[in-house]
């Protein structure tokens, strides 16, 4: 059994316009075993595109709060209780993940209490156990030990994360700016999958979108990593695999696959993955 990374979102940022691709969420698959990090819109359909059923959900991980990352965690949680087997769901993630999960059930009490009264439903509020983490050590379980940095992502508390499984390391930076001591968090890795902003391709998005967010470019500048950045992060880390993920813009007509590839390849010689919807990566 191939353990390996499932690119289940790749779009950078929540905003969603036809066929483009869903925002962040992945899986890392230890042992046939599916780790969930991040629940962008669209992670519940894409977890089960991506050949898992919603028995398989266990453990979820978010590396920040902002909605393009965690959207979609209620849903998932509630849809994996109405489809499933009531058992302990492990949910790791910053600074108020609890009271997210917590007004995200209080919100839909009354589906829960009708499903509960008519379906004879288990009751869910003691199937999702939270656990608010900060910098170093997360958890560790029989498969799978992760630990968390944080990075540089304006206003909002943000980690990378790294797991550690059979003598094999992932990273995912989470959103950041260009942070260097997340080279030497991620020295040596297996994978590190990253962000990746293309300037130009942003400064359009962003004033195509003035007049919704004004302030967007400034945070941009702020709190995300241009490509050529991200491949002097792996370099300097040493990785095997570079993967990128979080693409900004993902809508731009002028700012495609190749685009992001030639900025990071100013950079970066070894092996690339210019992730895309339901990439899966071996490890």
């Amino acid at each position: 059994m191939t353990d390996k990374v499932i690119l289940l979102g790749t779009k950078g940022g929540p905003r969603l316009t036809t066929g483009s691709a869903w925002p962040s969420s992945s899986v890392v698959e230890v042992s046939g075993r599916p780790y969930i990090v991040d629940c962008g819109l669209g992670v519940t359909r894409q977890f089960v595109e991506a050949g898992y059923t919603l028995a398989d959900v266990h453990t979820v991980l978010l590396t920040h709060l902002h909605s393009d990352h965690c959207l979609e965690l209620g849903p998932l949680l509630h849809t994996v209780w109405c489809s499933s087997q009531k058992r302990t769901i492990k949910i790791y993630g910053p600074n108020r993940t609890r009271a997210l999960v917590e007004t995200f059930f209080e919100a839909m009490s009354y589906d829960v209490g009708v499903r509960m009264a008519d379906e004879k439903q288990m009751d869910p509020h003691d199937m999702f156990e939270v656990t608010e983490y900060s910098e170093g050590f997360v958890f560790q379980d029989d498969l799978v030990e992760v630990a968390a940095l944080q990075v540089v992502h304006p206003p909002v508390e943000t980690y990378a994360l790294k797991l550690r499984f059979a003598e094999k390391t992932v990273v995912f930076s989470g959103d950041t700016s260009c942070f260097p001591p997340l080279s030497e968090f991620s020295k040596g890795a297996d994978v590190l999958v990253h962000e990746v902003m293309h300037r130009e391709g942003a400064e359009r998005m962003c004033d195509r979108l003035k007049d919704i967010k004004p302030d967007l470019l400034a945070h941009m500048v702020a709190a995300h990593t241009p490509g050529d950045d991200v491949g002097r992060i792996a370099t300097d880390a040493g990785v095997k695999r570079l993967v990128l993920q979080h693409f900004t813009p993902s809508d731009d007509p002028l700012t495609g696959p190749e685009e992001f590839e030639a900025l990071v390849r100013q950079t970066w010689d070894g092996p690339l993955t210019v992730g895309a919807d339901l990439t899966a990566v071996p490890l």
